[in-house]
């Protein structure tokens, strides 16, 4: 086993754990805590929590029930963007991570609510775990009009838009703000807390979006290595619904190909850090290349 994956075994039953107490805890209605716990437990790979807890432990940074608060308040925010991007005015899905969507379990009503719930709280998780402006202030920005939600509403903007259909800035940039925002202040809020230097802290956020760029490449790959797996072809639901991204743009050999500079460069970035967990975290895109 891998650093990588010893770190992530330890971990994510701490945040699991975590998540499901203090949901069930900190919710005044039971009702309206079943339909927030109902996405946040559904599971995944917990990737933007154990970013955060990765990069305290590569700045030597102990681990206690503060920095577990904060970066559980990243996976509640996090969920909400889920909740509200399969919602059916948004991506209109019905299944996610084998489960039916929150609109489809509780009502479209009650998973706006949830979603509305989650963000809320994480963010006040995090401000109650880091006693810090600064974090707060890099994680509203990375999550609002100028990032994840100014991401989603150009992607909305872009759906079977044939003008964005090849431009490449175009998509970069929704892909980032849709994805990389996040993952970049989850290493970011990190690098805040555990006071890292300067220098770290350029290699840091360097590694975070070569990291956050590729992720959204990958997020799009695997669809169509486990459709092409599972079916013998590869109906990316993208391509179905008139959706622009890399992988439309480029194709699966040369997305792959892009993917691969992206993990060389952030790799790169991680010299001369205690980084061996964190560039584990690059071993899982492996399964599309």
């Amino acid at each position: 086993m891998t650093a990588f994956t010893y770190f992530k075994d330890d971990w994510t039953p701490v945040i699991d754990d975590y998540l499901a107490k203090h949901l069930a805890d900190e919710v005044d209605s039971k009702k309206i805590s079943q339909t927030m716990s109902y996405s946040v437990m559904a599971g995944g790979k917990r990737l933007r929590p154990l970013l955060f807890l990765a990069t305290l432990n590569a700045l030597g940074k102990k681990i206690e029930e503060p920095e577990i608060r904060i970066a559980c308040g990243i996976e509640l925010i996090h969920t909400y963007s889920l909740i509200h991007d399969d919602l059916p005015a948004m991506d209109n899905d019905d299944y996610r991570r084998g489960k039916l969507t929150s609109h489809k379990k509780w009502g479209e009503a009650e998973a706006i609510l949830a979603g509305d719930a989650l963000l809320p709280l994480g963010i006040q998780w995090i401000a109650q775990g880091s006693n810090s402006a600064e974090l707060v202030k890099i994680i509203t920005q990375a999550v609002g009009p100028n990032g994840m939600v100014g991401g989603q509403y150009l992607d909305i903007d872009s759906t079977n838009n044939e003008s964005v259909a090849g431009d490449a800035d175009f998509i970069n940039k929704m892909e980032w703000l849709k994805t990389g925002c996040l993952i970049q202040a989850s290493v970011e809020m990190a690098a805040v807390y555990a006071k890292a230097t300067d220098i770290e802290q350029v290699k840091l956020i360097d590694y975070a979006k070569a990291f956050g760029r590729s992720y959204q490449i990958y997020d799009d790959l695997v669809d169509v290595v486990e459709t092409s797996e599972e079916a013998g072809k590869a109906t990316h639901k993208d391509q179905e619904e008139g959706k622009n991204n890399t992988l439309t743009l480029l194709g699966i050999d040369k997305s792959r190909k892009e993917l691969r500079v992206l993990i060389k460069q952030a790799k790169d970035d991680l010299h001369g850090l205690n980084g061996e967990i964190l560039a584990g975290f690059l071993d899982l895109y492996q399964k599309v290349l």
